[in-house]
């Protein structure tokens, strides 16, 4: 053995400096989280989570009960943070720490299954790949149902992933993953996955167990909560569980703000996938691409795990693809649902990485070229709303393009195309980022070719003494993708992009100081109508103040016909009880945003006043005050 083997040897070997680097990489994402668990502007899923788990956990109302607040996800969802704010006190500030201590978890989760299945250097690997992806903590760092199930699936696949899990432990898993379940409806998957799994793994004892624990801990859960439930397993087809009519709504309604789902929005959701989840969605492509052999595994039990994995990510990302993109239900929500089980996806990278296939069939290399260059100008047509100038910017010669202007100097090369072929400006925005992103690619190839160039001189440096293990060009190209990609994750075509919520100051204090006003103006016990913004954030800290709950979810469970009784009935509102809250509240509130249209006339011309003004809820948008007004009567 030389000495620079002897040495890589060495480091290889050396349990500290692992443990190091990912103790380096953790920090490094949670002084993240932390940042944006105080500069990111509260979202809608993010207030009706809060405000509605501190009702439920409080007592204030029940979960499914009629004329409630809209019970519209699985009762952990809403208790956990719930409960979590009962105990420390209902504020935004909490639920966010709370959401951090739920990705500080995650991550020891990863690290000890990615330790178990890979070893210590791939451990540290994995939690640099969430630490290198801004999109992905940002996601993580608020109070969304996000870091709740990512916590719970990462510890399932804890307890019952690898050789030699104890049995106690194979059925605990198998009851966090009824626990996931319970916490969001689309998991559903994981417990039948997760029990075929131990079956497989463990035999049919450990199955048995772990059916029985999974399965007992479903009914006990729905038991709580029966019959009101299964009006979220209402949503299954009518043709086939014609049993759930009494809790599905009957009738002709017509909800607000619902357009179908147009081919350009589908696509653009994939691509935002693919640049905020890139290690995990190319890793698991390049799991595939170059899936070891029979004896390439470092054992049977690893093989077996990597099919688990395999059939678990596959199966959740076809679900949440078909309900967000085929269902016209949320189409540009794909993204922020792989968080949920992304994790999965990981741990297959990192198991299968170290014994992937470096000799592949001309076929499988040209997949691979082909995946490269159209994930690559994918990632830029993605990014064209984030990226202002790319190889379009490029200045050429006056001289060197038959340009109408005779004058000497240079001119960009978006200048030349627009008056070759008159594209216009949004043309050139969408342009110039995708073939960015293809000259980005065809640099990876380049360089992976270089490694079996036939050059003599070039041959001689880059070729190892066994020319015969060097690996195949497709090997070296989808790995040098991968490295390069996670490399860039931070930048704007990638995880770096993910901006819609970034927002400057402390967001914490600014929506504190809006709910403590609420608080001092108005009377505790008095009945509001909630207009104040896209999130209900302002009112965790006015909780004495009574609002009509179905108005927690602003307009997304608004309609604007039908019988108000059935949909109020389920926590849902529509047009005729607007303007019956309207006129019985004792407040209105408004953020200054919203003051328009119908509202604005209504309010103008049907006696009432403006008793104040909050201050602005957060820097980062002009409109966030929350107007107060009353009857004037």
């Amino acid at each position: 053995m030389s000495s620079s083997q002897n040495l890589f040897s060495r480091i290889k070997n050396y349990a500290p400096a692992a443990c190091a680097l990912a103790l380096l990489a953790a920090s490094v994402f949670m002084l993240q989280a932390w940042q944006y668990a105080h500069t990111l502007q509260s979202n809608l899923d993010e207030g009706a989570y809060l405000y509605k788990g501190y009702l439920f956990a409080s007592g204030r109302y029940a979960l499914y009960q009629p004329y409630g607040p809209w019970s519209n996800h699985m009762p952990l969802a809403f208790l956990i943070p719930g409960a979590f704010q009962v105990l420390f006190g209902p504020s935004l500030a909490v639920g966010r720490y709370f959401a951090l201590l739920l990705a500080g978890l995650m991550l020891l989760g990863s690290w000890l299954l990615t330790r178990r299945l890979a070893g210590k250097w791939w451990a540290a690997a994995a939690l640099w790949a969430f630490a290198l992806n801004p999109a992905l903590i940002k996601m993580y760092s608020t109070a969304v149902s996000q870091g709740v199930t990512a916590c719970l699936f990462t510890w399932t696949l804890v307890l019952v992933t690898g050789e030699k899990r104890p049995l106690w432990q194979l059925a605990l898993g198998s009851a966090f993953a009824s626990l996931l379940m319970l916490t969001r409806i689309n998991m559903l998957p994981v417990l039948p996955i997760v029990v075929l799994y131990i079956l497989w793994q463990y035999g049919w004892k450990a199955g048995l167990v772990a059916a029985l624990a999974g399965g007992g801990v479903l009914v006990v859960g729905h038991a709580a909560f029966w019959p009101g439930i299964l009006q979220l397993w209402a949503r299954l087809p009518s043709a086939i569980t014609p049993f759930l009519d009494p809790w599905r709504l009957h009738g002709t309604y017509t909800q607000a703000g619902i357009a179908p789902t147009s081919r350009l929005s589908q696509v653009l959701s994939a691509l935002l996938t693919l640049r905020y989840h890139f290690t995990v969605v190319v890793g698991v492509l390049a799991a595939w691409l170059l899936w070891p052999g029979k004896k390439g595994w470092r054992s049977p039990a690893a093989l077996r795990t990597a099919v688990f994995l395999s059939t678990l990510f596959l199966t959740l990302l076809l679900l949440h693809t078909w309900a967000t993109m085929f269902d016209d239900y949320c189409t540009y929500c794909l993204p922020g649902y792989l968080a949920f089980f992304g994790v999965s996806g990981l741990l297959l990278a990192v198991l299968a990485a170290p014994a992937w296939r470096t000799a592949l069939p001309w076929w499988r290399q040209l997949v691979v070229v082909a995946l490269i260059l159209v994930a690559s100008a994918g990632i830029g047509f993605g990014a064209f709303e984030d990226i202002s100038q790319g190889v379009l910017a490029t200045a050429i010669p006056r001289a060197l393009v038959d340009f109408p202007l005779l004058t000497p100097g240079l001119v960009s090369l978006s200048a030349v195309l627009a008056n070759k072929f008159i594209l216009d400006e949004a043309a050139l925005r969408r342009l110039d980022p995708t073939l960015t992103g293809l000259v980005g690619g065809l640099a990876v190839l380049l360089v992976a070719a270089l490694g079996s160039a036939k050059a003599p001189w070039l041959r001689r440096r880059l070729t190892p003494p066994r020319a015969a293990s060097w690996p195949s060009f497709g090997y070296r190209a989808m790995a040098l993708f991968l490295v390069v990609g996670a490399l860039l994750s931070p930048g704007p075509y990638l995880g770096g992009g993910k901006s819609q919520y970034d927002c400057g100051g402390d967001v914490l204090l600014g929506y504190r100081e809006v709910g403590e006003f609420l608080s001092a103006t108005i009377p505790p016990g008095s009945q509001a109508y909630w207009q104040g913004g896209m999130s209900a954030a302002p009112l965790l800290h006015a909780p004495l103040i009574g609002i009509y709950p179905a108005q927690i979810n602003d307009g997304f469970n608004y309609f604007l016909d039908g019988d108000p009784d059935p949909l109020l009935r389920v926590g849902l509102w529509n047009r005729a009880l607007s303007q019956q809250w309207l006129a019985e509240a004792d407040y209105i509130l408004v953020e200054e945003s919203q003051f328009k249209g119908k509202l604005k006339e209504t309010l103008r011309a049907g006696g009432f006043k403006k008793l104040a003004t909050s201050p602005a809820k957060v820097a980062c948008q002009d409109d966030s005050e929350i107007l107060i007004f009353v009857h004037a009567r």
